[in-house]
């Protein structure tokens, strides 16, 4: 009979220490056990620079389907940014489709950017007097 009185009363004096913000400490074999040493910190890695979608050499209405695919493409992945190095002839499809792919940049918060597009690219824009909707649209850089 006094072991079960001792179990009772043990069981009662730690609610009663619980109930007064004592909380009993576990008994351990080894008090002092080392703290574990902290983890470094993982450095940063640099965002890979997008790769442009190169262009090709026409940007006409034969090619504008696949090239829209691959714009509606390469803007979900979070990308926006042109090759045009390589374009030597592009058609007033080609042109509506750069202004409709900046304006769905725009709304995805991101900036159309043409890469190498001074040349062709500027010259049928300013043949249709698109190049300053082109220019206010979308980044055009060397």
């Amino acid at each position: 009979m006094a072991k079960k009185k001792s179990a009772i009363g043990t069981r009662a004096a730690a609610r009663t220490a619980g109930r007064r913000g004592v909380v009993p400490q576990p008994q351990s074999q080894s008090q002092s056990q080392p703290l574990p040493l902290p983890l470094p910190m993982p450095q940063p890695q640099p965002m890979p620079r997008p790769v442009p979608l190169p262009l090709g050499s026409s940007l006409s209405i034969r090619e504008v389907g696949e090239r829209a695919a691959q714009l509606r493409a390469l803007l979900a992945a979070g990308s926006a940014e042109l090759d045009a190095g390589k374009l030597e002839s592009i058609d007033t499809a080609g042109l509506q489709l750069l202004l409709a792919a900046a304006a769905a940049a725009r709304r995805r918060g991101l900036e159309l950017k043409l890469r190498d597009a001074a040349g062709v690219t500027s010259a049928a824009a300013q043949a249709l007097g698109l190049q300053e909707q082109l220019a206010a649209t979308a980044q055009i850089l060397p």
